[in-house]
């Protein structure tokens, strides 16, 4: 699922600290320009999508992210394979385009995990 570009920012916030829980003033506190009520309605919405979790914290609800920035990342890279019926020739193109640095990272995993 894609997230918006408040999302996004809010939850790149959320996902530098994952072992902080944040209350909106908290995030809001990184977005001089949105009011309080905008980070409230964002986290809200995050919440809803399953992106994070909202604990109640006496009287100061908390947010966390549920799942970490590569686990997105990795959710939408799966996504898009899933919309075409030729994944092997998409996966091809994709590791052709990949830097050099990256395709040496890929041959160490997978040399090392045919042993």
């Amino acid at each position: 699922m894609k997230l918006g570009d408040l999302e996004r920012e809010v939850m790149e916030i959320l996902w530098d600290e994952p072992s902080v829980a944040f209350s909106v003033r908290d995030v809001n506190a990184h977005f001089p320009n949105h009011a309080y009520t905008t980070i409230l309605t964002v986290l809200s919405r995050l919440s809803k999508k399953g992106f994070v979790v909202e604990t109640k914290a006496g009287r100061i609800n908390t947010f966390h992210a549920t799942a970490s920035r590569e686990d997105y990342i990795t959710g939408m890279i799966m996504e898009a394979l899933s919309s075409t019926d030729d994944r092997q020739a998409v996966l091809a193109r994709f590791a052709q385009s990949l830097p050099a640095s990256d395709k040496s990272f890929f041959r160490k995993i997978f040399t090392r995990g045919a042993h």
